[in-house]
């Protein structure tokens, strides 16, 4: 079973936004207590994965743009 890039796509997106609550989230405990290097450890690490997430966003976004609707090939070109 395949799997379609705008689907991949819808899930990159949800991702992105719960990383980027996160990301306001551990923000605010480093706020709360700036000397705390867990905060900052913790504050790191989701701002990494919310950039994977957005990178996948915006790969599938111009796959999908191009329009390559399944995986990552070229276009095939009409006969």
């Amino acid at each position: 079973m395949k799997i379609s890039n705008r689907v991949k796509r819808n899930i990159s997106l949800t991702l992105l936004i719960i990383g980027i609550a996160c990301i306001i989230a551990r923000a605010w405990e480093v706020a709360l207590d700036p000397k705390s290097g867990q905060a900052w450890f913790n504050l790191f690490g989701i701002c990494v994965l919310t950039y994977c997430c957005l990178d996948r966003f915006l790969e599938l976004r111009k796959r999908l743009k191009n329009g390559i609707l399944f995986g990552s090939m070229k276009k095939p070109q009409s006969l």
